[in-house]
């Protein structure tokens, strides 16, 4: 950038001072186009490395957005990676979504053009006023008088146009996450028509949005008018005072003319600081948001653990060919008990329990048939499935009796009950601990749905576990499972 700007610059001034001789030698000296043919052959030349200077510039800048982008992504999602499920169940999954995408694509305008234009700023800005002021003091003193109002009003309206594009992001968000929301409850609002309505909170939600996008272009469009006009006004006067001075003889034409040319090129770069400034806004406020979270990710794997409670006094070796099972008030971190054996909110994953079967408290089910949440979404509805002796064996030791494997789950378990898919998440572990014999089975609240019947059928299954030499643990309140275990690990309020 700096060599960049440094070719471009010079190329300027040698294109401005040969076109003033050459104009001077043609209209004051009365020269041939002969004559001139050097000047003529230097503004060409000069144009031409002008040219490729610009080209040059918009290919590394882009390049350099490009680049950029990738590195920030990678970084975000091994942030996101390290902070694991503890912190992101705490996180709006919109949000999330719109930084890693849209807002991280704002980026191209500001490394493209605002911070290119900024570098010109610094480095183009200094060295023109110094050249005008050596050529002619009185231009000179204008650019210096002038040159600070465009910062000021940059500043001024920089302040403004942060907090709209703040509010604009902030209205994209809700506007995103209303909608995720509205599409993982569609079935419930259709059965109970209720889907109409949430049309109309949408289009209202998509109206603020856009009333939000018009205000920043407003203030970005009046902004690069306010730039423009303080600029022209500049440069208009010091075209007015080499005027008056051409006239009384103070200045000759070669200075005046090199100097009107290359006075708006002061303040070009400043001024395309200002107005790129808008068009890179969106992205800087997504980049400081993904900026923080790359530094919870840092501190995190500084600390070589997540802010979850220490339970490293707890005895959580689990023997062989016992069922264990975990009680306690609720909310006291019975579920982070597991959670850090596994490995799941913390940046070091755990190897003590390399092999697990494990169901979590909130059943994880996704769109699709019975035997697709069981067996996995590359399996489909045919003869040999139905004869696999462990599928089947799962799904009695899981009670799920009341539902066929072709039967569809819906959207978050949308088209079953409650009850049901806890079985069929109890079924899943179950198929696994029996297809890969995994030493430890895990389970965090499987019967709490379940009626008392088919509660009795899932602690029977546990207990055949564990007679099989698996270590079963199992999170419960449920006196039919703490009656049922051989111990009882018992989690108090510390």
């Amino acid at each position: 950038m700096v060599a960049l700007a440094t070719l471009g610059t010079s190329a300027t001034v040698v294109f401005a001072w040969q076109l003033s001789a050459l104009v001077t030698k043609i209209f004051i000296l009365g020269n041939s186009i002969g004559d001139v043919y050097f000047q003529l052959m230097t503004i060409s030349i000069a144009g031409l490395v002008k040219a490729a200077v610009i080209w040059a510039q918009e290919l590394l800048s882009s390049r350099a957005a490009t680049s950029v982008k990738i590195e920030l992504r990678s970084k975000f999602y091994l942030a996101i990676k390290t902070l694991r499920s503890g912190w992101l169940n705490n996180q709006s999954a919109a949000e999330l979504n719109l930084l890693a995408t849209t807002g991280l694509d704002s980026l191209d305008s500001y490394f493209a053009k605002f911070l290119p234009q900024l570098v010109y700023a610094v480095l183009v800005t200094p060295l023109l006023v110094i050249l005008i002021w050596l050529q002619d003091a009185a231009s000179g003193v204008a650019l210096v008088a002038t040159l600070p109002l465009i910062p000021v009003f940059m500043i001024l309206i920089g302040w403004a146009t942060n907090n709209a594009q703040e509010k604009q992001l902030d209205s994209l968000t809700r506007l995103t996450q209303h909608f995720l929301e509205v599409l993982r409850g569609l079935t419930t609002l259709r059965i109970f028509g209720r889907a109409e309505v949430q049309v109309k909170t949408i289009t209202s939600a998509s109206e603020q949005y856009r009333v939000r996008t018009m205000k920043v272009l407003r203030i970005t469009f009046l902004s690069g008018f306010a730039l423009e006009l303080l600029s022209s006004l500049s440069v208009a006067l010091i075209a007015v005072s080499i005027g008056l001075r051409l006239v009384n003889d103070e200045i000759s034409l070669l200075v005046g003319l090199f100097v009107l040319i290359l006075a708006p090129e002061v303040y070009l770069p400043v001024r395309q600081v200002g107005a790129q400034f808008h068009a890179a806004a969106e992205g800087v406020t997504a980049s400081k948001k993904v900026l923080d979270i790359l530094d919870l990710a840092s501190e995190v794997s500084r600390a070589g653990a997540s802010n979850n409670p220490d339970y490293e006094g707890l005895d959580c070796d689990f023997e062989a060919g016992k069922l264990t099972v975990i009680t306690g008030p609720s909310g006291i971190g019975k579920s982070t008990i597991f959670r850090n054996l596994l490995g799941l909110d913390s940046p070091v994953q755990s190897q003590k329990l390399h092999l697990v079967s494990w169901m979590p408290q909130q059943a994880s089910l996704l769109s699709g048939t019975v035997l697709q949440n069981i067996l996995g979404f590359d399996s489909s509805f045919n003869e040999p499935a139905v004869e696999n002796k462990a599928l089947v064996l799962a799904m009695q030791m899981a009670a799920l009796d009341d539902l066929q494997l072709q039967d569809q789950v819906g959207v978050d378990a949308s088209q079953v009950s409650g009850g049901q898919a806890q079985r069929i998440s109890l079924a899943r572990a179950f198929y696994r601990a029996l297809t890969l014999g995994t030493p430890y089975l895990l389970l965090d609240e499987p019967i709490s749905a379940i009626d008392s019947v088919r509660a009795s059928v899932v602690v029977t299954s546990l207990k055949s576990f564990a007679a099989n030499g698996t270590a079963v643990a199992v999170i419960s309140h449920q006196e039919q499972l703490i009656r049922a275990a051989e111990r009882v690990i018992e989690v108090a309020d510390v």
